[in-house]
């Protein structure tokens, strides 16, 4: 039956009446969903609402409601039986300390994994043991998978699959590229080039497939994956969790080499050497274990290789750092002809170390690290209208409101300035409709007195359960048939629960963490599928100044999102408004290029049902137009040239100046970077004897044809 609920009233929409109104109605699908507990999920509401909810009560709870549905049948069969057992001890209330005391954890292939891993070990097992070639490439013709050797001895068969369906990680891009290849070696993409060249086909890459934009290979053409196949289309994924498989130690594409000595004048800076295969997780462990060398800065996410984080120009969090691309010292490459490359001319990496692969395939980057510092955490969970001030109190949507005096006020905006100006690390989230943020703004120490793993091995394991349950919750045909607020509430409710501080804690903690484990401070984002739209606004300087940012156009860009969710009852954005604030770039085609007094990160995110709704497209559009200063809503008109999108992120399908973003970014906002990145190209194919047209016809796309190459 059909929920008896009135059209929300968007000055009461905040957490408490949300959650009231789904503990006083939910009960009415009772009859429709028999498989979903609806009286816990009462109790854990209320509890909630009641702010008395332990995160692992909850957690435990939200595991209970949905135990029976279809849905979480299917996932939970995905889980090697040690890991169904930990959820099973864990749902009749063992802790998740007592959990991940048990030892293993896997997920099983799906079965079109497992079709293309059978006949992958059909085709070594037929390589093994027959000495003749000639049988052996009439098999893989018959199969339409091309013999690619990995090593000069043509002892090594590369993974080829043939017409397997390619889906990006946020269900964006879907395409059914000719081969997928799964190199492990340098020889082995040199090998693929030279087919690539005979055949007449374009090679693009991909990782984890995070990017939301079209930026992997196309219909009938060559997709390299840089992991197993398994590893980037299973959900869940036991990254987190696992030990690292020693099946990977003779993978050339995932060595981590540290240069024997530091810089030149610099005791507190060293290279290493990384192959782009290596994820955040692998990079992450081995920085812990070693406890001498970090990067400064990163993406939160661990579930991302080294070369998907830095081929479109990725970044983390704080105004003194730039981009992921900004601190590569070289690159290693095979060209358009097979022949591997390096690059380490200062100058000429500017465009090489953010090339969008269209440089060619990389297999290696050097990385400039720090010293081993250790973050100290303070996480705060302040009123929404003091995380971030609006630039008048009038901003504040009614349901948001309370009185405040205006030194809080005046104090709440000095407060914000000092993190964002000052901080090591500064972020905040507003999760959708909810009375309080998430503050994770932070500075770091050499001193290590009282480091702790962050979050704790329990930590972890309930980081990645959430994801997991927020995955299969937001899959339900009982999830999908709520209105809109009530799925941003639920997800919300289940977010915050595991971010400090919680009921329980100390209102004002301080966690000492290894700096690599406070850069990847959440585990298991994987579990759960999203869509994401990011801009880049540079900070002008204050009126009077030339170096002092002001930072008046970022609370306008964080409260225009905020009435645009409240300007629409059917809530677009059902999870996360997001801000960092960083540096510029000295990289070419960063969108951060030329902010010299710092840069809004800033983001929108929401589940696929959102999509699926037909709402999202719409939204992105007005908050874009926001964020670009339009004058008028309607085409992105008299759009800020300056105000660019994360090239990884959703901007595909917006208007910008009037026309189509493609455009808009080939014509306007990019205009003279794209003129110098051609430039510097041409420098380097002259250098390395390749030109301009090799890259186009090799390793671009339809997308980087418009932009670049139009």
């Amino acid at each position: 039956m059909p929920l008896d609920i009135s059209a929300p009233d968007t000055a009461k929409l905040n957490n408490h009446f949300i959650l009231k109104e789904i503990i006083d109605h939910v009960s009415e699908l009772g009859d429709d969903y028999p498989n979903v507990d609806l009286e816990e999920l009462i109790q854990q509401l209320s509890q909630v609402n009641r702010q008395k909810c332990d995160p692992e009560v909850q957690l435990r709870g939200f595991l209970k409601v949905f135990q029976n549905t279809p849905m979480y049948r299917q996932e939970y069969l995905k889980l090697e039986d040690t890991t169904q057992r930990q959820l099973h001890q864990f749902i009749n209330g063992g802790s998740a300390a007592d959990v991940v005391r048990e030892q293993g954890f896997a997920v099983q292939s799906s079965p079109a994994a497992k079709h293309h891993f059978r006949f992958l070990d059909s085709l070594r097992k037929l390589f093994a043991e027959s000495d003749n070639t000639e049988d052996l490439e009439r098999s893989l013709k018959a199969a339409q998978v091309p013999l690619i050797y990995e090593n000069e001895a043509r002892s090594e068969l590369m993974e080829v699959y043939s017409n397997v369906p390619f889906v990006n990680w946020g269900q964006s891009v879907r395409n059914v590229p000719s081969i997928t290849v799964v190199p492990t070696k340098v020889k082995g993409i040199q090998n693929l080039v030279l087919y690539a060249k005979e055949q007449k086909l374009r090679i693009r890459c991909s990782g984890y497939r995070h990017s939301w934009s079209p930026m992997f290979s196309e219909d009938g053409q060559i997709l390299v994956s840089l992991l197993n196949l398994k590893q980037v289309t299973e959900i869940p994924d036991p990254t987190s969790l696992e030990p690292l498989p020693a099946s990977e130690k003779n993978n050339e594409l995932k060595s981590i080499e540290l240069a024997s000595a530091s810089l030149q004048g610099l005791p507190e800076k060293r290279l290493v050497r990384v192959g782009v295969s290596v994820t955040n997780e692998e990079f992450r462990r081995w920085a812990v274990a070693n406890n001498s060398w970090s990067l400064p800065m990163d993406v939160i996410l661990v579930e991302v290789t080294i070369g998907g984080v830095n081929g479109p120009i990725c970044h983390g969090a704080g105004r003194r750092h730039k981009t992921m691309s900004d601190l590569v010292r070289m690159i290693e490459y095979v060209d358009a002809n097979g022949v591997h490359q390096q690059i380490s001319d200062p100058q000429l990496l500017k465009a090489a170390a953010g090339c969008f692969g269209l440089l060619g395939i990389v297999t290696h980057v050097t990385l400039e690290l720090d010293a081993m510092t250790y973050a100290v955490l303070k996480p705060r969970k302040p009123d929404t209208s003091l995380a971030i001030p609006p630039l008048s109190l009038n901003d504040i949507p009614v349901a948001l409101q309370k009185d405040f005096t205006n030194q809080q006020y005046t104090d709440a905006v000095a407060d914000f300035e000092d993190r964002a100006t000052n901080h090591y690390y500064s972020e905040w989230f507003w999760f959708t409709y909810q009375r309080t943020a998430w503050v994770n703004t932070w500075n770091n120490t050499t001193d290590s007195t009282g480091v702790v793993d962050y979050p704790s091995p329990g930590g972890v394991w309930m980081q990645w359960i959430e994801g997991w349950i927020g995955g299969i919750i937001a899959s339900t045909e009982f999830f999908q048939a709520l209105p809109g607020h009530w799925q941003a509430q639920l997800l919300a409710t289940l977010g915050m629960a595991v971010l400090p501080p919680t009921v329980f804690e100390d209102p004002n903690p301080e966690i000492i963490t290894y700096m690599p484990d406070a850069l990847h401070f959440r585990r298991g984002i994987q579990n759960t599928r999203v869509r994401d739209m990011e801009f880049q606004i540079p900070l002008p300087a204050k009126a009077g100044t030339t170096n002092v940012p002001d930072f008046d156009p970022v609370r306008r860009a964080w409260w225009d999102v905020i009435n645009l969710v409240y300007a629409d009852s059917s809530c677009p954005m059902r999870l996360t408004l997001e801000l960092r604030i960083m540096g510029g770039s000295d990289t070419l085609m960063a969108p951060q290029r030329g902010n010299d007094l710092g840069t809004a990160s800033i983001e929108v995110l929401t589940v696929p049902d959102s999509v699926s709704d037909g709402e999202w497209q719409g939204f992105c559009q007005k908050v874009y137009e926001k964020w670009a200063g339009c004058p008028e809503a309607g085409d992105g008109v008299g759009a800020n040239s300056k105000v660019r999108p994360h090239w990884a992120k959703e901007w595909v399908g917006l208007r910008m100046g009037g026309t189509d973003a493609k455009a808009f970014l080939r014509d306007v906002a990019y205009k003279d970077e794209i003129r110098m990145f051609k430039d510097v190209l041409v420098q380097i194919g002259l250098k390395q004897s390749w030109a301009l047209e090799d890259l186009k016809e090799r390793f671009s796309n339809a997308t980087w044809d418009t932009i670049v190459f139009g």
